[in-house]
C-alpha cells in the first residue's frame, strides 16, 4: 500500500516537473525572441542613424554649403545620437558583433562612392 502512495506521488511530481520545464521552456524562448527582436530593431536604428550621419557629413563637405552654421549644428547632434546608443552596444551586438565593422565598411564604401563621382564632375 505504502509503495502505491509513493509511485503515484512520484508520478504526480514527476507529471508536474515536466510541465513546469515545459512552461519554462516556452517562457523563455517568448522572451528571448522578443529580445532577438529588439537587438535587431536597435541595430538598425544604429545603422541608419550613422547612414545619415555620412549623408549629412557629405552634404556639408560640399563646397556651397561647407561651413554652414545650421549643418554643423546637424552633425554635432548626430553625433551626441551615436555616442548615446553607443552605451547600448551589448544590446545590438547580441544578434550583429560585428556591426561597428559592417558600418565602417559601408562608410569606407559611401566615400568611395562620393570621390569617383567628384572625379566623374570634373572630368
Amino acid at each position: 500500500m505504502t509503495s502505491t502512495i509513493i509511485f503515484i506521488s512520484l508520478g504526480v511530481i514527476f507529471i508536474a516537473s515536466v510541465s513546469a520545464n515545459i512552461i519554462s521552456f516556452w517562457y523563455m524562448r517568448k522572451v528571448l525572441s522578443r529580445f532577438y527582436v529588439a537587438s535587431e530593431e536597435a541595430s538598425e536604428i544604429f545603422s541608419r542613424l550613422d547612414a545619415y550621419g555620412e549623408h549629412l557629413q557629405s552634404v556639408y563637405d560640399m563646397p556651397t554649403f561647407y561651413g554652414d552654421e545650421t549643418l554643423q549644428s546637424l552633425l554635432d547632434h548626430n553625433k551626441e545620437i551615436i555616442n548615446f546608443l553607443k552605451k547600448y552596444e551589448d544590446v545590438y551586438s547580441f544578434t550583429q558583433p560585428d556591426l561597428e565593422e559592417q558600418l565602417r565598411a559601408a562608410s569606407e564604401d559611401f566615400g568611395s562612392d562620393d570621390e569617383e563621382e567628384a572625379e566623374k564632375a570634373e572630368e
